[in-house]
């Protein structure tokens, strides 16, 4: 079965239950209300023909049935077919008297202890009306009156006994067929939205499920799938975007180092050093792609911890010290020594702070100063040199990927635009605040 169907059959199940529970309450009741009025006036009036009936006994000075004298109002339906009736038994359960009208006796049911006469009942073919009651002397009294409006049924009287039976099942099954049919309306949304699932794929990565008309117990699954949706397209998109660039960007130094392979094939030397630094070219070209990539999937698939940014610049900024010494270059820190907290990766924003950092030392000229300070909105980090900086027109171009102002200048133009995604990333920002100093901030962690 479907998993709709099986849905729908839980609910139509639910629906019985409580459909059946509420049949029990009201047979309950009804059975507790059984005596009608009319039925009550019946065994009224019953009651006072046994009593009248006992009043006209006669017996002897041993106990023994002399006669039976009925009022004369009774006389006659006692005579009549489908009159009154009566029957009278002695102690040892014989019958002691019964009606002219009577072909045979009315049958005995037992009184319990105590018990002066018994609840209505019905006996014989015609289904006459009966009690029995206590009479003097140990006899007993089974009084019956004519059930009119039983006798010589019809079909379709016989058939009107069972009617509410009839119409309780008509009910009971309109009832089921409603509640199929509601469940069967209530769970389209739902299959429409199983349907735009099954046609979500890699040509229709912008489809997303429609929310409208969904019951609001299974929307906000709806619209966890569609944010989901929305990751796994972002994520698709970086990925083929990463490609082209990666295929761009690989294009020349590959096309480079060929053609110096085919003129050493030709020419029978090789230029080694030049071969070793397109090398070197391609290796730094491939970490930057890598690392760009890193930092486009970081914020869908990151698992976010605290980091210290004081700690994190201190030994950033020891790890490079060497190679800015090398260069005869300074770099200087200052940074608070309380810590500095910030929510993300400790090593994309280490790989950021490299950037940052072999930017000024490659772009720049003299000191490198890296700063950090915290704010109420968070972190920031500078990091600046004394060069002359970029141009105010062109400080925005310099964050696209591959941009290189000079195209003689090392590296493949991928340093500021890992930066600028690093940051993004990490729900910051990063951008000038001057010629030649660049901000990244960054939120701060919840417990910072």
């Amino acid at each position: 079965m479907r998993a709709p169907g099986a849905l729908r059959l839980r609910l139509l199940l639910a629906l019985v239950l409580v459909w059946a529970l509420g049949a029990v309450a009201v047979l309950a009741f009804l059975a507790l209300q059984s005596a009608s009025p009319s039925e009550m006036l019946e065994d009224a009036s019953l009651a006072t023909q046994a009593r009248e009936l006992t009043h006209g006994m006669r017996f002897d000075a041993a106990g023994r049935l002399q006669s039976i004298e009925p009022p004369l109002r009774w006389a006659q339906a006692y005579r009549e077919r489908d009159g009154a009736f009566y029957t009278l038994y002695d102690p040892r359960g014989g019958v002691a008297a019964r009606s002219a009208n009577l072909r045979a006796p009315l049958p005995l049911a037992p009184l319990a202890g105590g018990q002066a006469v018994s609840p209505l009942r019905l006996v014989g073919p015609k289904q006459d009306l009966a009690i029995t009651a206590r009479a003097p002397h140990g006899y007993v009294l089974v009084a019956a009156r004519a059930n009119p409006g039983r006798e010589d049924l019809d079909l379709w009287g016989r058939l009107s006994d069972f009617m509410p039976a009839l119409l309780f099942v008509l009910a009971a099954l309109v009832g089921l067929v409603v509640a199929w049919r509601v469940a069967a309306w209530s769970l389209r949304p739902l299959e429409r939205a199983a349907r735009e699932a099954a046609a979500i794929g890699p040509e229709r990565l912008a489809a997303r499920l429609t929310t409208e008309g969904l019951p609001t117990e299974v929307l906000p699954l709806a619209e966890a799938v569609n944010r989901g949706l929305d990751r796994v397209a972002e994520a698709y998109a970086g990925e083929k975007r990463f490609t082209a660039e990666a295929a761009h960007a690989l294009r020349t130094p590959l096309a480079v180092l060929d053609l110096r392979l085919q003129r050493a094939e030709q020419g029978g030397q090789i230029d080694w050093p030049a071969v070793r630094a397109d090398l070197a070219e391609l290796n730094r070209l491939i970490a930057g792609l890598l690392a760009l990539a890193r930092a486009d999937r970081a914020a869908l698939f990151r698992a976010p911890e605290a980091v210290n940014l004081s700690r994190l610049v201190r030994e950033t900024a020891a790890a490079v010290a060497p190679r800015l010494e090398a260069a005869g270059r300074a770099i200087e820190v200052s940074a608070p020594e309380t810590p500095v907290l910030a929510t993300g990766d400790a090593g994309e924003l280490r790989e950021m702070l490299f950037a940052l950092i072999d930017n000024a030392l490659v772009h720049g000229a003299g000191r490198v100063l890296v700063a950090l300070r915290a704010d109420a909105h968070g972190a920031a980090l500078v990091v600046s040199d004394e060069g002359e900086g970029v141009a105010p027109a062109a400080r925005e171009r310099v964050f696209e990927r591959f941009h290189k102002q000079d195209a003689v200048s090392p590296g493949a133009g991928l340093g500021l635009a890992i930066v600028r995604q690093t940051a993004r990333g990490h729900g910051g920002e990063a951008g000038f605040v001057g010629a030649a100093a660049i901000e990244v901030r960054l939120g701060r962690s919840p417990s910072g």
